[in-house]
């Protein structure tokens, strides 16, 4: 009788044991993909390598159109600071940063411009979302890159993202996810921004010396 109490004990302590093991990998594997996932998304070596040319080079031209159907030529955009967003309306949190883009702009009149990059599928769905929040509109303009040249030319990883970029064109900054663009840091930042880059240059931007 003590073997058979003993045998069973042994065996549930086994199954104990062997149910955490399953659930310590599980939470391994879990951990694995999702760091996996940002990394494949965020921080590529590829993407480092996007954003050190930028930063050297230049952003690339935004190869889209607006919505009269109008390619779109950074080179004419006279505001010293620009912010290329890349965003789509069925992305929740593009969603939710667009109308603190609204306020920067509205808060610098002729020092900031926003170039909004729709990633949608739908055109319906795109001109609604324009027509709701009264886009384009002076500092504000609203790009749909169809076939998603824009958004490989970029290496963009994820919704929302977003390039701020200098009067030579040259990338200063990379935001990954949801940004507050409104707040009083903000505006004072931008602020500053602008009044250090200057005018920009026509055409491509300066090669360092």
């Amino acid at each position: 009788m003590a073997n058979a109490q003993g045998g069973a004990q042994a065996t549930r302590t086994k199954l104990i044991w062997a149910t955490g093991f399953m659930v310590f990998v599980a939470l391994l594997f879990g951990l694995w993909w999702i760091m996996k996932v940002k990394f494949d998304a965020d921080v590529t070596p590829e993407a480092f390598t996007y954003v050190a040319k930028f930063e050297k080079d230049g952003v690339p031209p935004v190869d889209a159109v607006d919505l009269q159907g109008s390619p779109f030529d950074l080179a004419k955009v006279q505001t010293p600071v620009v912010i290329i967003n890349f965003w789509a309306s069925w992305c929740g949190p593009c969603v939710e940063e667009f109308p603190s883009m609204l306020k920067l702009v509205e808060a610098l009149p002729g020092k900031v411009t926003i170039v909004a990059v729709s990633m949608d599928d739908n055109e319906k769905d795109l001109r609604a979302f324009a027509k709701l929040f009264k886009v384009p509109r002076a500092g504000f303009d609203v790009l749909w890159d169809r076939e998603g040249n824009v958004k490989r030319t970029y290496a963009v990883g994820k919704l929302p993202e977003s390039y701020i970029v200098g009067s030579d064109r040259r990338l200063i900054r990379k935001v990954l996810g949801i940004e507050d663009w409104a707040t009083e840091n903000a505006i004072a930042y931008f602020k500053s921004l602008s009044e250090k880059s200057g005018t920009p240059a026509q055409g491509e931007p300066e090669k360092p010396r």
